[in-house]
Parts: structure tokens; C-alpha cells; sequence
């Protein structure tokens, strides 16, 4: 006889089926936990990227010796589009603070802030005597006679340079790029120059500095966002050695091409000017009541020969560019990368006559 089989149990059956349901729950429980591990890995790697491109923020196109560039936030409202600043403004303001904004005519400034190695590598130049061609460049009917004024032997105005390298793309052989235009000795220090000079046959002392802040910057071993901290060094040793400094003047350049950095008067082009004024400190109010004065003097003589005044505060950048030091003080742009020695020249003249009555005479005479 044959012994009876037992028939599977049911029982046996969903055990084995819950099993495989606890097994594959581990399984997809572990899938989940991975998962979210490989998420905040990708998330922590994509905010340490994010925080080097806010330090840097490399420009793509830029020249062959020019390969990488960080640019500083750009401040744009001349009528150009800008994307940044039209979206903030849809997101802060209410529709009157829009259309008032919209209206306002405010001046346009582009910079790069090129790397230190880069910076250290000068391109040939068009002309080997460049700085001979600012020193004898003369604008003889915009230059005033022997002027009945003096300081008798004292510098009053100190002219200084954060960005001494900025230089002029006319000048420099293969760049075509603003991110380009650089070299150590054919840069804004010659402008510097030029200025001094025209003050100084206006009877008002000037003293213009010409250190290579780049080389003290490599030197020390930092990089080109401590150009203010050095600039602000030889700004408190000037004042230190000499009490008489009333005015101070850090010039630039712009990175904007030519057609926002010129201007024709009177059948001459000149290169146009833009004030910068940091209201990153509290005295700020000062240094914008001189700039207005110097801005509405300039319009009056030389119409749009200034494109007005522009107001920086530390989330925009630097936001203070030593102005704290001094109520007369200012950061001032002559021109971009494509203007030349020529359109330079006649600005710089049109400047020293209005900064000259300015010391003269003071705010009363500019008001008239």
C-alpha cells in the first residue's frame, strides 16, 4: 500500500510569498537610502562648484594669453537689456518703482577681473615708445594760459591707479578682446600722468602714483581682488606723509566698447566719463554730493561727455573702494579698451578744468 502524500499547505506557500515580499521591501529599502546618499553627494559637489564659480566666474572667448577671467557684478541700466536686473526688478518692485526706474538714465560700466597669471603676461605692443605718446600728446587750444592761480609748491590732488594695468586695445598688438587689454606699462598710469599734468599748468598740485599694484599683488602673494586692500595702503601713507591732499582720484578704464565710451563734441571725440561712489560706509553722502558737483559742471560745459554716476554697494562689489578716506574722493573712468591717445587727452583736459574750478572756486562758482 502505498503511503499517503501529504498536500502542500497552503500555510507554506504565503509564507514563502511573504518572504520574498520582505526580501525585495530590503531591497528597494536599500535602493532608496543609496539613492538619496548619491542625491547629497551631487548636491554638496554642486554647491562647492557654485561657490568657486562665484569666486571666479571664468568668461568664455576671451584671447588665446587671456584664458581665464572672473567679471565683477556688471551694473547696467542705460536702456541696454540685462536680464539680472530686469528680473530683480519684476520680483522687488511694485509697478510705480518700475516705470520710475525704467526712466532713470543711469550709466552703464562693464569690468573683468582678470587672473594674476594672466595679468603678468604682457602682449607686444603697436608702438615701442607708447608712453612717450602720452607724454608729449598736447590739446594746445584746450590748454589755458599761465593760470593766476598756485599752490605755491603743494600737492593737493593725489591720483592713484587699483587697476594700474587697464590698458587700451588700439595699442596692443593681436588683442580684440576688452578681457585683453592689459599690460604693465602701457596702461591707465599714463592717464594718470596726463591729468597731473593738465592740473598742474591749472595751478592746482597734484601728485600721481604709478605703483605697479599688480607686481605688489604677485609679490605678495595675492590675488586681484586685493587691489583695494593695497591701494588703500598707499592711499593712507599719501595722506600720512602729506596733510595738504584734498582730493582723491583712483582712475580706470572701462571694459565697454567703443560706442558706450565715446562721444563727439564739437566734431572731436572724446572719451566719456562715469563716476563710481561706494556706499558701502556710512559717510558715503559726501563723496556723492562731490561727484554730483563735478558730474553737473561737466554736463553744463561738455554735454554727455560724463554718463552720470554710479552707486556701488558691498553686495555689488568692493561697495566702499577707499572713499571712507577721504570726502573727496572718487573713483573715475576715462574711456574703455578701444578709445586712444587723442580722444584720452581732450577728457582729460575737459576734467582738469572742472576739478580745478571745483578746488578754486568751490561748490557757490560750479552752481552758477
Amino acid at each position: 500500500m502505498l503511503p499517503k502524500i501529504k498536500p502542500y499547505s497552503k500555510n507554506k506557500k504565503k509564507k514563502k510569498k511573504k518572504k520574498k515580499k520582505s526580501l525585495l521591501a530590503v531591497l528597494l529599502y536599500f535602493a532608496i537610502v543609496l539613492f538619496f546618499i548619491w542625491l547629497l553627494i551631487v548636491s554638496m559637489l554642486a554647491l562647492y562648484i557654485r561657490k568657486d564659480e562665484n569666486k571666479e566666474n571664468p568668461v568664455s572667448g576671451s584671447d588665446s594669453s587671456f584664458s581665464n577671467f572672473e567679471m565683477e557684478t556688471l551694473d547696467n541700466h542705460s536702456g541696454i537689456p540685462n536680464p539680472v536686473t530686469e528680473f530683480n526688478m519684476s520680483i522687488n518692485s511694485t509697478p510705480d518703482e518700475k516705470n520710475m526706474k525704467s526712466k532713470e538714465q543711469q550709466p552703464d560700466r562693464d569690468e573683468f577681473k582678470p587672473f594674476m597669471k594672466d595679468l603678468l603676461k604682457d602682449g607686444e605692443l603697436t608702438f615701442k615708445n607708447l608712453d612717450a605718446i602720452f607724454a608729449n600728446m598736447k590739446s594746445p587750444e584746450m590748454i589755458p594760459k599761465d593760470s593766476i592761480h598756485s599752490t605755491f609748491g603743494r600737492d593737493v590732488i593725489f591720483i592713484y591707479h587699483t587697476h594700474n594695468r587697464e590698458s587700451f586695445l588700439p595699442y596692443l598688438k593681436d588683442r580684440n578682446k576688452p578681457e585683453g587689454a592689459y599690460h604693465s606699462k602701457a596702461n591707465m598710469t599714463l592717464v594718470g600722468e596726463m591729468l597731473g599734468k593738465a592740473l598742474e599748468r591749472r595751478g592746482v598740485g597734484t601728485e600721481v602714483d604709478s605703483t605697479d599694484i599688480v607686481q605688489e599683488l604677485s609679490l605678495r602673494g595675492l590675488d586681484y581682488n586685493s587691489s583695494y586692500q593695497l591701494s588703500g595702503e598707499i592711499v593712507r601713507t599719501a595722506r600720512g606723509e602729506n596733510k595738504d591732499l584734498d582730493i582723491f582720484l583712483d582712475l580706470h578704464r572701462d571694459s565697454l566698447r567703443k560706442d558706450s565710451t565715446t562721444i563727439k563734441i564739437n566734431g572731436e571725440n572724446y572719451a566719456r566719463l562715469l563716476f563710481v561712489v561706494g556706499t558701502g560706509h556710512e559717510d558715503y553722502a559726501k563723496n556723492l554730493s562731490f561727484a554730483e558737483e563735478v558730474h553737473n559742471v561737466l554736463s553744463k560745459q561738455y554735454p554727455s561727455l560724463s554718463k552720470g554716476i554710479l552707486k556701488k554697494d558691498k553686495s555689488q562689489g568692493n561697495g566702499v573702494y577707499n572713499q571712507d578716506l577721504s570726502p573727496n574722493s572718487l573713483i573715475v573712468e576715462i574711456g574703455g579698451v578701444d578709445n586712444t591717445v587723442e580722444e584720452l587727452q581732450r577728457t582729460v583736459e575737459a576734467l582738469a578744468d572742472v576739478l580745478s574750478e571745483y578746488y578754486w572756486h568751490g561748490k557757490s562758482n560750479l552752481d552758477k
